[in-house]
C-alpha cells in the first residue's frame, strides 16, 4: 500500500466574510446612511469586534433584546444576521417599530429545511451544537415557535 502525500493547505489571504455577512453589514450601514443615527441593531450583528466597534462609532446602537429600545423611536430597528424567532418581528410590530431583517440568506434557508424536515426542539438542538452560539439559538428557538402547538 502506498503512502498517501502530505496534504498542502493554502490558507487565502486576507479572508472576507461570507456573503450573508456582508448583507447584514451592509444593511447597517445603508440604514444609517439613510435614516441617519441611531439605528438599533438585536444582537451583534456579526462575530467580529472591529465590525460592531466600526457600527458603533457610525451610530449603531446594539441591544439584546427589544425592551431596551424607546418604545416612542422612529429609528430603525435591524434583525442580526444570525436570524430570530417569530416572536421578535412580532414583538416589533406590536410596538411599531420599523424594522428590517438582516438575516443571512442561508440562515433562513436552515430554519426553512429544518421545518420541513421536521427538526423542532430538541431534535434540532441534537442536530447541531453550540447551544449558546447565536445561529444556534435562533435555529432552535425559531423552530420551537414553528412546532409549539
Amino acid at each position: 500500500m502506498q503512502a498517501k502525500k502530505p496534504l498542502k493547505i493554502v490558507l487565502c489571504s486576507p479572508r472576507g466574510f461570507c456573503a450573508g455577512v456582508v448583507r447584514a453589514i451592509d444593511t447597517v450601514e445603508r440604514a444609517l446612511t439613510i435614516y441617519g443615527a441611531p439605528v438599533y441593531v438585536r444582537h451583534e450583528i456579526v462575530h467580529n469586534r472591529y465590525v460592531v466597534d466600526s457600527l458603533k462609532t457610525k451610530g449603531a446602537i446594539f441591544v439584546e433584546e427589544l425592551a431596551e429600545i424607546p418604545d416612542n423611536t422612529n429609528a430603525p430597528v435591524v434583525f442580526s444576521a444570525h436570524g430570530v424567532p417569530k416572536s421578535v418581528p412580532a414583538d416589533a410590530r406590536a410596538r411599531n417599530f420599523f424594522s428590517l431583517d438582516a438575516t443571512c440568506p442561508l440562515v433562513t434557508k436552515v430554519h426553512r429545511e429544518a421545518a420541513i424536515l421536521g427538526f423542532g426542539g430538541d431534535r434540532l438542538g441534537n442536530a447541531v451544537r453550540g447551544e449558546n452560539h447565536r445561529p444556534v439559538v435562533g435555529h432552535f428557538v425559531k423552530l420551537v415557535d414553528e412546532h409549539r402547538p
